[in-house]
Formats: C-alpha cells, structure tokens, sequence
C-alpha cells in the first residue's frame, strides 16, 4: 500500500511542478488517487480468488 500512495504523491509533486494550482494539491490527488488504486487492486484481488 505505502509504495502506491509514495507513488502517487510523486506523480502529484511531477504534475504540480508544470500546473496551476500548485504542488499541494496535487500531491494530495496524487495520493487519493493512490489510496484508490491500493483499493481497487485489493478487490480485484479478493475477486480473483474468489472465482479460482
């Protein structure tokens, strides 16, 4: 879980630096939106063993 959200504040920090707001703001999306994935994968996963 914690290399999706480092991940995804990275993305946020390499984002803010080209856009408007800033680089907070997107490094919280960044992390949401890795928070998210981290959620996803986990249901897929359960999905799959649940199937197999």
């Amino acid at each position: 879980m914690w290399w999706k959200l480092l991940i995804g504040g990275i993305l946020g920090l390499l984002v803010g630096h080209y856009m408007a707001p800033g680089y907070w703001l997107w490094v919280i999306i960044g992390l949401i939106l890795g928070y998210l994935v981290d959620v996803w994968t986990e249901r897929q996963g359960k999905a799959g063993k649940a199937q197999g």
